[in-house]
Order: structure tokens, then C-alpha cells, then sequence
């Protein structure tokens, strides 16, 4: 009697679904363990996101400069600090997929690997912030024609440039005297009276003018009401620029020195954020872009060492122009003639020539620092018609309060205040503007023991994913129970390209 099987199942066919079925699991398993590292890269990316969000605010509104603050507004920097909030956030993002979810994974540990303080590499991170800010604001050909500027200051100031002074050119009369009277061949009357005549054009002198303004402080000179000078003042010892600064582990990794265009765009940052004599701010320093030039505790003293800085800039440039100008070089010569022909030496009269214009060029320097101070505009290189100093009423003017006339293509105090600062070294310039930045900060409630050398410009940060096995928990070959899987991420966070 024939029989039929239905629904029965061969040992070999059993065998076979079973080992399709592996293979099934099997795959199912490596498209999962692709998903896995997927959401652990989607996890890590928003969760630096989101700590980056949490950037220092007083930077970002006032300087519209992003770091982090490592700290987090503590006295002491550590990275287990800022590894802890990138846990929290990472392990947050990740317990949102669910407990349920086929891509369920965790975050085992997160470590900083490196990252880069503001304070690192002299400060040129920070420095290059500033520059790539106002790169959106200020046009490349702008800034060719502000480099120009500069290299016009610094070429008046080289031109400008002599061997003699004013006080050598005194001396040299002094000296000059001394042999006419020490000499042994006998004097005729004719000479007596050539060197009292040399004695009285001495006394009314521009040399003498300006020996006689020169015992008073330029700062009193050139501002009408000292009473009006801000007398703030800072503790400067545990500043940035004074204190030993924490250090990055980027810091073996030295960025190249700024190029003359950002550094030119550095210059239109300092101008644009921080106040000056002329615009005074109302932050612990009234006089901030003075400071970052001089580095000094109080305003009264930055403002007087710039002063004095942008006077010996303004008599180089003068000196220049008179040089240049073959009517008013004549006049000094006719002027030192009068003081030393008597010598009979041309080389005293060449050194008192260059004594009467250097005391030329000082009074007309005077004249530009008061109308610079007021809020005026004076030409690096002037011409004729801009010229204000008649060099037989040299005295006048000065006592007289007088000012120069304003140029109309001429900088500002702070464009002159920005030459010099071109001159400056960086480290000192980023240092300073840290100095007057972590003022601003420590003045808000929960920002008291913030630091510059605490806030972070990028990191690089190693996050460990571990996941379990899911739809195959054992090899195919011997059998073997899978471990856990474990993922490895890099993660880097910048707020520059640093």
C-alpha cells in the first residue's frame, strides 16, 4: 500500500534552511553593525554640536569671538570637565533611539585627545578669529590701501630720520663759543661783535624755544584740560600678559605668523571693538586701544606713553617735509647761519641746521597732536597748504594754544594710533586684547574666576561606542558566542580653521 508524506521535512532540507537562515541573521548583523557606527558618528557629531553651543557668551556679544569656556566658569581648568559634558550630551543623543532599537548602542567613555586655548601659539588662534570676522565686513582691496597707509607711516618716519637733535645743535653753539673764547690768537672787535650778535640770535632761537617747551610733559602740551583724563586704573599682575598661561596639548604644533592682511584686519578689529582717548568705553580701562599699545595700569599713563609715541612719529614726518621742501630747508639755513657763522666751521652750521629744523618740525608736531586729540584728521606726509607753523613766530602758536589745520585725507587719532600698533609684535597685541577681554567677562555674576588661557578654540575628542550583538550572537564556523562590538570615534570640534 502506497503512502504519502505531506508537510514532512528532509533532514538536509532542515539543515539548509537553518544555514540560510544564519546567513540571513548573519548579514542582517553587518548592515546592523554599519547602522551602529552610523548613529554613533550622528551621535558624537551632535553632541559636540551642542557643546560648542555652549561657547563663552560676553566673546561672542561683545567681541563676536566663539570659544569655550574648559572650565566652565571655575577657577581651575580640567578636561575631564569638558570630556564629562561631551558624555552627557553624546549618551543623550543616543538614548533617544530608544531602548527597543535595533541600533541601541552605548557611549563607554569620551577623553580629550587635543585641543587649543586662546592663549596658545602667542595667541595667533585668537588673532586670526578677529581677521576672518572682519574679512566679512572689509573688502580685500580696503585693506591693500590700509597696508599702503602703513607702509607710507613707517617710510615717513625712515625719512624723517637724522643724526642731530635740537639738544646737539645747542651743544654745538656751546662748543663753538668756547673755542672762539679759548682761542690764543687775539680777537679783533669786529669779532667780538659777531659772537655777541651769535649770543643774542641764540637767546630768540627756534633751538631755545624748543629746549624751553621741552621741560614741560608732552601730554600737558597737547590736551587743554588734564582734569578730563581718565584716571581708571587695573591690577595687571595675574593678567594674561603678566601670568604663566595654561597650555594646550596643540601647542607643539606652531601656526605660521599672520600675513600683512590679516594683520591689517587685526588693526580694523582693535579699532572697531575696543575705545580709545577720543571714544572712551566705560570697561575697567577707558583707553583700551591705548593700552594694547602701551600695556600700562591706568589710562593716564597709556594715554601719556602714546602720546609721547605719535610725537615722535609726527617730528619724523615733519622733519621729512621740510627736508623735502627746498623754501623752508633755506630758511633753516639761514637761521643756523645766523647762530653758528661765527664758528666759521660748516659743519657746525650743518648740525645747527638740522637742530633748527628738528625744533621746527617738534612745534608743528604739537599743533597736530591737539587737533589728532580733539577728534581732527592730520596727513601722514603733508603739503605745503596743510603747513602751519611759521618758523619766525615759532613760539606763538604753542603758547597761544593754537592747533594744526585739519587735513582732509588725513587719519584720525586711532588710524594714528593703529600705526603704531602695526609695529607691535603680535604675542603683545593678542595678549593685551586677552587682558582687556577677560575684564569684560570677570565683571558678569557667573564669569568671576573665568580666563582666557581656560577657553578652548578646538578640540579633537575619542569617543568609545560599545553595542551587543543582536541577530547573531554566535559565529557560523565553531559556534562561538560574538562579543560585545566596539567603536572607536574621533570627533573634532572648531569654531576657526585652526
Amino acid at each position: 500500500m502506497k503512502t504519502e508524506a505531506e508537510g514532512s521535512l528532509t533532514i538536509f532540507s532542515a539543515l539548509s534552511l537553518l544555514l540560510i537562515l544564519s546567513f540571513l541573521l548573519a548579514l542582517l548583523e553587518g548592515a546592523r553593525v554599519s547602522g551602529l557606527k552610523m548613529m554613533g558618528t550622528l551621535a558624537a557629531e551632535t553632541g559636540m554640536d551642542c557643546v560648542a553651543a555652549e561657547y563663552q557668551p560676553v566673546l561672542w556679544n561683545k567681541y563676536h569671538l566663539l570659544y569655550l569656556d574648559g572650565a566652565y566658569g571655575s577657577e581651575q581648568f580640567e578636561e575631564h570637565k569638558v570630556s564629562s559634558r561631551v558624555m552627557e550630551y553624546v549618551a543623550g543623543n543616543l538614548s533617544k533611539s530608544g531602548e527597543n532599537s535595533m541600533f541601541r548602542t552605548k557611549l563607554c567613555e569620551a577623553a580629550l585627545m587635543e585641543y587649543m586655548l586662546a592663549t596658545d601659539n602667542e595667541g595667533t588662534g585668537m588673532l586670526r578669529q578677529a581677521a576672518a570676522y572682519m574679512k566679512q565686513h572689509l573688502p580685500e582691496d580696503i585693506a591693500k590701501k590700509m597696508y599702503q597707509q602703513y607702509q607710507d607711516g613707517q617710510q615717513a618716519q625712515e625719512n624723517g630720520k637724522t643724526d642731530y637733535s635740537v639738544e646737539d645743535a645747542d651743544q654745538a653753539i656751546v662748543n663753538a663759543k668756547k673755542e672762539k673764547e679759548e682761542d690764543n690768537i687775539a680777537q679783533d672787535k669786529a669779532n667780538e661783535d659777531q659772537v655777541q650778535d651769535a649770543e643774542k640770535e641764540k637767546a630768540e632761537s627756534p633751538i631755545q624755544v624748543v629746549l624751553q617747551l621741552k621741560q614741560n610733559a608732552v601730554l600737558g602740551m597737547t590736551i587743554p584740560d588734564m582734569s578730563s583724563v581718565s584716571s581708571n586704573a587695573v591690577e595687571l599682575k595675574d593678567t594674561v600678559s603678566k601670568r604663566q598661561c595654561e597650555t594646550g596639548t596643540y601647542h607643539a604644533k606652531k601656526t605660521e605668523k599672520l600675513n600683512v592682511f590679516d594683520r591689517v584686519m587685526v588693526l580694523e578689529y582693535i579699532e572697531k571693538y575696543f575705545s580709545s582717548y577720543t571714544e572712551p568705553g566705560k570697561g575697567d580701562l577707558a583707553y583700551e586701544m591705548e593700552y594694547i599699545l602701551c600695556g600700562k595700569e591706568t589710562d593716564r599713563q597709556n594715554l601719556e606713553s602714546s602720546v609721547e609715541r605719535l610725537m615722535l612719529m609726527r617730528e619724523a614726518a615733519n622733519v621729512a617735509h621740510i627736508i623735502a621742501d627746498r623754501e623752508k630747508l633755506n630758511q633753516t639755513l639761514i637761521i643756523a647761519t645766523s647762530l653758528a657763522g661765527f664758528s666759521g666751521n660748516p659743519v657746525i652750521v650743518k648740525i645747527v641746521q638740522i637742530g633748527v629744523v628738528a625744533a621746527w618740525a617738534y612745534v608743528e608736531s604739537i599743533l597736530d597732536l591737539r587737533t589728532l586729540l580733539s577728534g581732527g584728521k592730520i596727513a601722514l606726509m603733508k603739503s605745503s597748504s596743510e603747513w602751519n607753523v611759521d618758523i619766525k613766530k615759532i613760539g606763538e602758536l604753542v603758547t597761544d594754544g593754537g592747533k594744526a589745520k585739519e587735513c582732509k585725507d588725513g587719519l584720525n587719532y586711532q588710524g594714528y594710533v593703529k600705526q603704531l600698533l602695526f609695529a607691535v609684535k603680535e604675542k603683545k597685541i593678542a595678549y593685551r586684547m586677552m587682558d582687556i577681554m577677560e575684564f569684560a567677562i570677570q565683571k558678569e555674576e557667573n564669569s568671576k574666576n573665568a580666563r582666557m588661557d581656560h577657553m578652548i578654540g578646538n578640540m579633537t575628542c575619542e569617543m568609545r561606542f560599545e553595542a551587543e550583538p543582536l541577530f547573531a550572537k554566535s559565529n557560523l564556523h565553531g559556534g562561538q558566542k560574538l562579543g560585545r562590538y566596539t567603536f572607536v570615534k574621533h570627533q573634532k570640534m572648531s569654531y576657526s580653521n585652526e
